[in-house]
């Protein structure tokens, strides 16, 4: 472990308790936080180079990692098999990371960077956002209009339920290449022209199901032009109506 400006300290108190750990502004490499002993790491700011998150439940004591003004950045750090689901990435950066097997159901990143990062395994109902948005979006260190997401490598991932949006550009990922996922393009103009068709259907089941899925589309995929996902995907939607509303958007005329 390196550091700058100021060195850590700690505070162990009597008996088996763990330490508390102060940096200021810090740069650590090549940490195995696996084998770290800590209750609390307070940082200024930092980066992490190399460092082992692997298998590790993150939670509270580890939020400060994610949080630092200016952001911290992770830089070849692997996250492999580690439960990031209670992490708030606030504006932080990511590089070349893996994240392999990886919890990370129900994350909603709409302030982080991932830049040239592997994912693998089932990656669960993930937004992953172009632009910051929410709640400290205005606040972030150093400000930026757009997130920069490029480079990253999902072709071994299983992406249920998770959505690229606000300006996402796909062709700067590698994607899954399996007839289970759908990919098309200008997504709103053919979801207006998908509308008009399923509104021509027979009242039924399959209209009111089929209209039903193209509103959650909307409201999922925010102001996005390309869109990927899998043809069948988890919900109440049956697997039929699915299919069949994806191939009215693919073959939609535009």
């Amino acid at each position: 472990m390196s550091q700058q400006d100021s060195g850590p300290s700690s505070d162990r108190p009597d008996g088996d308790s763990e330490a508390v750990i102060v940096l200021g502004r810090a740069s650590l490499a090549n940490v195995d936080f696996r084998k770290a002993k800590f209750e609390k790491l307070q940082l200024s700011v930092a980066n992490f180079v190399g460092c082992d998150f692997r298998g590790l439940r993150l939670g509270d004591r580890f939020q400060p990692f994610f949080s630092t003004r200016p952001r911290s950045v992770f830089r070849l750090c692997r996250f492999d098999g580690a439960d990031l689901r209670q992490i708030s990435p606030e504006g932080t950066r990511f590089e070349r990371c893996t994240f392999e097997d990886a919890k990370l159901d129900g994350w909603t990143p709409a302030r982080a960077e991932f830049v040239e990062c592997r994912f693998a395994g089932k990656v669960v109902k993930v937004t992953f956002t172009g632009k910051p948005a929410g709640q400290g979006s205005t606040r972030i260190d150093p400000p930026r209009p757009r997130n920069e997401f490029r480079g990253n490598d999902f072709r071994d991932a299983q992406l249920i339920d998770t959505v690229f949006v606000l300006g996402i550009d796909l062709d700067q990922q590698r994607w899954p290449v399996s007839d289970d996922y759908v990919r098309i393009d200008k997504f709103v103009r053919r979801l207006e022209a998908a509308r008009s068709e399923i509104l021509s259907w027979e009242a039924g089941e399959l209209r009111s199901g089929a209209l039903a899925m193209l509103q959650s589309l909307a409201q999922r995929w925010q102001d996005q032009r390309d869109v990927i996902a899998l043809r069948v995907g988890p919900g109440t939607i049956p697997p039929r109506v699915q299919n069949r509303v994806w191939d009215v958007l693919e073959r939609a005329k535009i």
